[in-house]
């Protein structure tokens, strides 16, 4: 098995550079491109968001060459699917957030329901027992599958971040996946070497310059649903594996980033789907200067949390005590997030004052 998973990773990472550079040659000639026309966007030039696909077509060429593929895991492919061709169409047609929204709930309807996805239960949150969801588990699931789209979604803002975040996420999955998690132990990996072309494509890591490419819907949307399919799967078979609150900690950036976008937004009464520069990576990115600072500073946050959370795991944490340092920890977020742009201010006009001293002492 080790000997087989491991030639699969090397197949993997082979096809996936393959098709990064395949598709990232024939984008423009499809009209994937992404041009920097929006205030919000930070690239200079055009950019091919083929990541997606070409991460989508190492998966699944990989699993049907070494997986023995189950009808449940064929749905949650099919879900995958749906959100690639819709994410690829919208990446070159500019689709409305209702067709993608649409998807969205049509795909985690159909690994929900198909590949037989659900969230029962909720843990122990508040100290009194394991809070069932009975009936309510189909519509919840769907539910969380879309938040966690969405999430990972929203953070695709600055180079490396969303497949940043998704390996941590992958990562701290494998370390508390069951054994008789067949599936997952399989599709996990498999994801995280499809994922490092992609990355060093994005980044521009030396044998891939001239490549650059984004993940693009086709991409986010994928990590996001295969992000929540893990977590779900991960956490329904507890205490065996990751309790669902355990699971927050390893998307806790995603997570807060996007309520506290989302509920700015509404606070504003604007759409909660609505585009701007309120997001985490964005605030750092002016502060700092340097998105490869904020990449760093964010990722550093979200290991720290992670790990934290994968430590309480294992030691069998009370689920109502990590529940509520989770919601402090929120709430911290909030006040350092709302802090940031008057830092960010006061930094300017200290910065502002230092050269005209200088400029004074000059004459």
């Amino acid at each position: 098995m080790a000997v087989n998973l491991g030639i699969a990773l090397i197949t993997t990472a082979a096809i996936s550079t393959a098709a990064h550079f395949v598709f990232h040659k024939l984008a423009p000639r499809l009209g994937l491109l992404d041009h920097p026309s929006e205030r919000r966007k930070i690239h200079s030039h055009a950019v091919a968001p083929v990541g997606g696909i070409a991460i989508f077509t190492a998966v699944l060429t990989a699993v049907l060459l070494y997986g023995q593929p189950s009808i449940e895991f064929g749905y949650g492919l099919l879900g995958g699917a749906v959100l690639v061709i819709v994410g690829l169409i919208d990446d070159r047609f500019n689709l409305g957030y209702r067709i993608r929204l649409f998807a969205q709930i049509v795909a985690a309807s159909i690994l929900t329901i198909g590949g037989d996805i659900t969230l029962s239960s909720l843990g122990d949150l508040i100290g009194i027992g394991p809070l069932e969801l009975g009936h309510l588990a189909a519509p919840l699931t769907i539910f969380a599958i879309v938040g966690l789209i969405n999430a990972i979604n929203m953070t695709d803002g600055i180079d490396g971040l969303a497949g940043g975040l998704v390996l941590i996420n992958i990562a701290g999955v494998l370390m508390v996946l069951p054994p008789q998690s067949e599936t997952l132990a399989l599709l996990l990996p498999i994801l995280f070497a499809a994922m490092l072309p992609y990355l060093a494509c994005n980044l521009e890591a030396p044998g891939f310059r001239g490549r650059k490419v984004f993940l693009g819907d086709a991409g986010s949307l994928l990590l996001g649903y295969i992000v929540a399919w893990a977590l779900i799967d991960a956490s329904s078979q507890a205490p065996a594996g990751l309790t669902p609150v355990g699971a927050l900690w390893l998307i806790a950036i995603p997570l807060m980033d996007t309520l506290s976008v989302m509920g700015r937004r509404m606070l504003r009464r604007a759409s909660p789907f609505k585009a701007d520069r309120g997001h985490l990576h964005h605030l750092l990115t002016r502060m700092t200067g340097s998105t490869r600072v904020a990449l760093v500073m964010i990722l550093s946050l979200a290991l720290l949390l992670a790990a934290f959370g994968l430590m309480a795991n294992e030691l069998q944490m009370s689920e109502s005590a990590l529940f509520a340092i989770a919601l402090l920890t929120f709430l911290a977020y909030l006040l350092l997030q709302s802090r940031i742009p008057g830092f960010y201010r006061w930094l300017k006009r200290r910065q502002r004052s230092a050269v005209g001293l200088a400029v004074n002492e000059s004459i």
